[in-house]
């Protein structure tokens, strides 16, 4: 399956599938593509209603038919924007859709509803979308439940963990690949990234730049 980095936290999970999570574009300064752009959509996941997350689910919904997936209090967010399609789930268990399925988990950021991260269980792989949120100590336990072949971690600074908290969430996850995301949008949240991010743990790190994909 291919793999694609919008920016800031968003990215696309594609194979017979196209799965977008928070794809913010048209304000997102660093983004290489616009929302009106995305053609092909089955499902958007929104890991909360924090606008550089959401602010464009509605138009990409729209255009692509796609089912919007997120905590119960952000899909009827999105539906009073526009969204036909959501599925309203909470912090928990397995929620099946066709052909994958996800698991919320607990993430530590301000918001009216709860923000979460999500697990997503797709075509033999395990891939963790950490959402905004600082470490945590189940971040070991999301891991050992759940064996990750990819994890995209916050490591901005300022709204979510910075690098010192990512290298002890790497280190916890165990994930066999990670991708570090919400950074160098903005003047607040610029950060250095290189190999000190998992010298201290056995995963592979995979720098992108907004636009670039890869291969899982």
């Amino acid at each position: 399956m291919k793999i694609l980095y919008y920016g800031h936290a968003g990215v696309k999970i594609e194979d017979d599938l196209s799965i977008l999570i928070d794809p913010w574009l048209n304000d997102n300064p660093l983004a290489t593509i616009k929302a009106k752009e995305i053609e092909k959509a089955d499902y958007v996941i929104a890991t909360h209603n924090h606008f550089d997350h959401v602010n464009d689910i509605p138009l990409i919904a729209k255009n692509t038919g796609a089912t919007v997936v997120s905590i119960v209090e952000t899909a009827e967010d999105l539906a009073s924007k526009g969204c036909e399609k959501t599925i309203g789930c909470n912090i928990g268990g397995t929620v099946k859709l066709n052909c994958l399925e996800l698991i919320f988990t607990q993430a530590f950021h301000s918001m009216s509803s709860n923000p979460s991260g999500v697990v997503i269980f797709y075509n033999n792989k395990k891939i963790y979308h950490a959402g905004d949120t600082g470490v945590f100590g189940d971040m070991k336990l999301i891991g050992e439940m759940y064996p990750l072949d990819l994890a995209f971690l916050p490591i901005g600074g300022h709204f979510t963990m910075g690098i010192k908290e990512a290298q002890k969430a790497v280190q916890l996850l165990n994930a066999k690949k990670i991708v570090p995301i919400h950074y160098n949008t903005f003047d607040v949240i610029e950060q250095v990234v290189d190999e000190n991010l998992v010298n201290e743990s056995d995963s592979q790190l995979l720098i992108l730049q907004p636009g670039e994909e890869f291969t899982l």
